[in-house]
């Protein structure tokens, strides 16, 4: 089975025994990713060893920290253990492969927390810019949701008092209180299709396999970049969530109530990376 082949069909696998979009995603990126940079998209699965898996997680010229090293290898464990449950190889590659610390520069071998945007800096992100990304800003600020759920608002998510999702992450469902200013920032927005609020960003978000463009980057990059002309270093739109969550306990709310509007299973993962 070619190794292309064989991702698709893993993909068919993990939507019919129920995986949420997130986690079917994020596997398919990163085995994609990996087939791509090694150029084994047509090569047969089983000739694919664990040196080839290993001079893609260690490579030592490409900066790239731990926690994502060990990602990368748990999305390949997957796929593998997929193929060979299927019968397309003998075993599992990825499974002779450890993250090699001594090949991750040093300021990349421990996670860093992400900090809050400060007060100003909020205030003039929002100032400086518009459509999309203003409104983009103030519902991460308001609700704490991620920019993968946020491009994926439906207008029936909305009631005069909450917003209810289901993220993608977890696949959980979330009820969040609507606070003024979420509520002035819905009301304004232009009703161009009958179902989501940013029909476009939702389509170039979406896997292709979804009927999207597959650009999620394209997300990361642009506001990057926006950052970069605002002058602010070192942080990304997932900094929203912690200043989200660092507003609300300065506030003095609980915890607990925090983590559950954050779908964290657990309140120490909330107290750990997003209380500053």
């Amino acid at each position: 089975m070619k190794a292309n082949e064989a991702l698709n069909k893993m993909m068919e696998w993990m939507e019919a025994i129920g995986k949420s979009n997130k986690t079917a995603e994020n596997t398919w990126r990163e085995v994609a990713h990996f087939l791509e940079d090694k150029e084994l998209l047509d090569t047969h699965t089983e000739k694919i060893d664990e040196f080839i898996v290993n001079d893609y997680i260690n490579n030592g010229k490409k900066i790239t920290a731990v926690s994502t090293r060990r990602y990368k290898l748990s999305a390949l464990r997957t796929f593998f253990n997929y193929c060979v449950a299927k019968g397309w190889m003998v075993g599992n590659p990825a499974s002779l492969v450890k993250v090699n610390i001594r090949k991750v520069p040093h300021k990349k071998r421990q996670a860093q927390k992400k900090e809050a945007f400060t007060p100003a800096e909020v205030k003039y992100i929002i100032a400086n810019t518009e459509g999309f990304w203003r409104s983009a800003v103030i519902i991460a600020v308001e609700t704490g949701l991620r920019l993968g759920d946020i491009v994926q608002l439906e207008w029936d998510c909305f009631s005069p008092t909450h917003v209810e999702v289901w993220t993608d992450k977890k696949d959980k469902k979330v009820a969040l209180k609507m606070s003024a200013r979420l509520r002035k920032t819905i009301g304004s927005l232009p009703q161009e299709d009958d179902s989501y609020l940013f029909p476009e960003e939702r389509k170039k978000y979406l896997l292709p396999d979804d009927g999207g463009a597959g650009r999620r980057t394209w997300f990361q990059q642009t506001f990057k970049r926006m950052l970069i002309r605002f002058g602010i270093e070192d942080k990304t739109f997932h900094c929203f969530r912690v200043t989200h969550a660092s507003q609300r306990k300065k506030s003095g709310e609980d915890i607990e109530t925090i983590a559950k509007d954050l779908a964290h299973s657990k309140s120490s993962t909330t107290v750990k990376h997003y209380i500053t």
